[in-house]
């Protein structure tokens, strides 16, 4: 979770209904001791005005939504806020969410403006710029949980680039643990640490040149490649996943399956069960034995 965190700033929480998806994220606000907002997505949503709300021509007013409400309250803060789009591909998330898809890609963080008016007059909201702009305030991380049932959109390729995908395969089984006092931790502190696992624990050259070897088999069995987006991402999941306590590899085989394997649904993957073993093969020979227990696992059940 805090690596995905560290790497992107939508998480997708993905599996079956009841398994604790909307929890985690409910859980992380209660823990930063502000909130999460829970946003249900409505399978209506086909543009940006669902999710930010619209300018009435008539009324000469803007109809907010509670989207916007959350992420302007945000920009007030310095403390992390969680924002969650509750079951997101009710829709199509291209059609609601790609205008912050693209923006939150840019280098300059300072352009992650979003367009709410197109000009700003006496009597709007402080933090709305001249130019009727709202910059997406960096201390937000969005949620977004997701069912893989016959009434939700296939996530495409390009959500999945850029966000980070946690998939939720078991109930949620309960437990006891020691309480824990919530924590207004600034999100400037939170990015620090992520720097600092960054220097304490680099990806090594070694298994990134094993991974750059499982890219060319890949590219070469299945003509799936992983892409610039991908191998950037590394460079911050691998060493937060080491400073929460995994190890190096087991960050790769999170991403690897999480990135790649994913897109072998797109395959006629029944008649790709040599490839598959192949695969297996592969990755025992690059990393050892006893490794990638997600792709193994993963890249096993089409063909059992």
């Amino acid at each position: 979770l805090f690596a995905g965190m560290a790497t992107s700033k939508l998480i997708i929480l993905e599996g079956i209904s009841g398994t604790g998806k909307t929890s985690l994220p409910y859980a992380l606000g209660k823990f930063f001791n502000f909130d999460a907002s829970i946003i249900p997505v409505q399978p209506s949503w086909k543009d940006r005005t669902e999710l930010l709300g619209y300018y009435n021509e008539f009324t000469k007013k803007f109809n907010e939504s509670e989207f916007l409400k959350s992420m302007y309250t945000a920009t007030y803060r310095k403390n992390t806020n969680v924002i969650v789009l509750d079951e997101m591909n009710l829709a199509r998330i291209e059609y609601y969410f790609a205008e912050f898809l693209s923006l939150m890609e840019m280098p300059n963080k300072d352009d992650w403006k979003i367009d709410l008016i197109s000009n700003k007059i006496n009597g709007d909201p402080v933090r709305i710029e001249e130019d009727g702009k709202l910059l997406i305030p960096q201390n937000v991380i969005f949620f977004g949980t997701a069912n893989n049932d016959d009434s939700t959109f296939t996530i495409s390729d390009k959500v999945y680039d850029r966000a980070i995908s946690i998939f939720f395969d078991n109930k949620g089984i309960a437990f006891d643990c020691e309480p824990e006092e919530s924590k207004s931790i600034p999100y400037s502190q939170i990015e620090t640490l992520f720097a600092k696992a960054k220097e304490q624990y680099p990806v090594s050259k070694k298994v990134l040149d094993k991974f750059g070897e499982l890219d060319t088999f890949v590219i070469k069995k299945f003509k799936l490649a992983f892409g610039n987006r991908i191998l950037k991402q590394l460079d911050t999941f691998i060493p937060t996943y080491v400073a929460c306590g995994g190890t190096e590899l087991d960050g790769f085989d999170f991403i690897f399956t999480n990135k790649i394997l994913k897109k072998f649904q797109s395959l006629n993957i029944a008649f790709l069960k040599d490839e598959l073993g192949e695969l297996d093969a592969q990755l025992d020979k690059l990393f050892g034995k006893g490794t990638f227990s997600m792709a193994h696992a993963y890249s096993s059940l089409p063909v059992r």
